[in-house]
């Protein structure tokens, strides 16, 4: 029977080990759900009654001094609204939550100091960092990653930085993005770029883009400056489509100027999307793929960077000397309206 009289903060382990006959550290590796060592079942049970009987709650400022684990993990966003970035933030707080940990997120402006941030988090104690945003990323130095402490981002473009970091194969999406268009035969190409964003990760998608093309025998296509914003895709539309001779596909390096594009030649141009010209970009399905876009792009396996983002923190928590680890998923390619279709030969070759 309870005991209504200890159902309070007054509650301690030593009340619950002294119920339950056992000594206080068995108390805590029971009531411990990450703990390594085992208890004996009849043990377990005892003191999981005598915590039920007298109300205990493990207090979590307490159980953080006794074993040196917060088991709090800040997250990092961009405070720039990306419907992707926000999909991405429910999923890594659901897997955190499912491991044991509970997320502390700062959002912060794109250009903002990253190093700052981490030393604002070092004051909370957190047990490790995950990096989201692909502006903030490129700003972490070695200094700024306090030792024992670990840090994973997820999509950062940091080619020669010892970090540890989950993403996609946007080089690689790059290439099987050109191998469709000219598989579909397109000829003249124009790539919109997102340099004047502080999103640095999207330089690989171009690279990745012009490599596949010069696989194909294309030495030529058009590189627009541009940012990732629906209004910059816009302007770079409105000026395509004044041109007697522009390109018939055009790969945007985001959704939301893709969207701005697609919009643009719309408006402006006799062209018809999906047979005349074919306007791809990449892809937010949640966005691009509503019917009035319907924007052919390649799609990010969101669960899957946030299942190997905590995965790997998990496994630097309990090792944070080891060696830093690169860990990349492949990209799919979803066929929208926006482009031509694969003739019937590829799409078997696809299948």
């Amino acid at each position: 029977m309870a005991e209504r009289g200890h159902r309070n903060s007054g509650v301690t382990a030593t009340d619950v080990a002294r119920r339950a006959g056992v000594s206080q550290s068995t108390v805590s590796r029971v009531l411990n759900p990450n703990g390594k060592v085992k208890v004996q079942e009849e043990a377990r049970q005892r003191v999981l009654q005598a915590a039920r009987e007298l109300g205990y709650r493990p207090n979590a400022i307490a159980q953080t001094m006794i074993s040196g684990r917060s088991k709090i993990v800040g997250v990092v966003v961009s405070d720039y609204f990306n419907v992707f970035y926000y999909q991405m933030l429910q999923l890594l707080t659901n897997r955190l939550m499912a491991a044991g940990l509970q997320a502390m997120v700062f959002s912060s402006p794109p250009r903002s100091d990253i190093n700052e941030l981490l030393q604002r988090f070092y004051r909370y104690q957190v047990d490790g960092v995950i990096v989201t945003s692909s502006a903030l990323s490129h700003h972490v130095t070695e200094q700024g990653i306090q030792r024992g402490v670990p840090v994973v981002l997820i999509n950062g473009y940091l080619p020669d930085m010892g970090v540890n970091a989950v993403q996609s194969d946007q080089f690689g999406s790059g290439i099987l993005m050109a191998d469709y268009l000219v598989g579909v035969g397109h000829r003249r190409f124009a790539y919109v770029s997102s340099e004047n964003s502080p999103h640095r990760n999207y330089m690989p998608r171009q690279e990745g883009f012009l490599e596949g093309l010069r696989r194909h025998g294309v030495d030529t296509c058009r590189v627009i400056p541009g940012g990732y914003s629906y209004q910059s895709g816009l302007e770079v539309g409105e000026s395509l489509a004044r041109e007697a001779d522009m390109p018939d596909a055009i790969f945007c390096s985001g959704d939301w100027n893709a969207m701005g594009v697609l919009d643009a030649l719309r408006r402006h141009s006799r062209r018809e999307i999906g047979r005349e010209v074919s306007v791809t970009g990449y892809d937010t399905p949640i966005l691009t793929g509503l019917e009035a876009y319907s924007i052919t792009g390649l799609t990010q396996d969101m669960d899957g960077l946030c299942s190997d983002a905590v995965e790997l923190l998990e496994t630097l928590m309990e090792d944070p000397e080891r060696p830093p680890q690169l860990l990349t998923r492949p990209m799919h390619l979803t066929i929208r309206s926006s482009s031509r279709p694969l003739p019937r030969e590829m799409e078997q070759k696809k299948g």
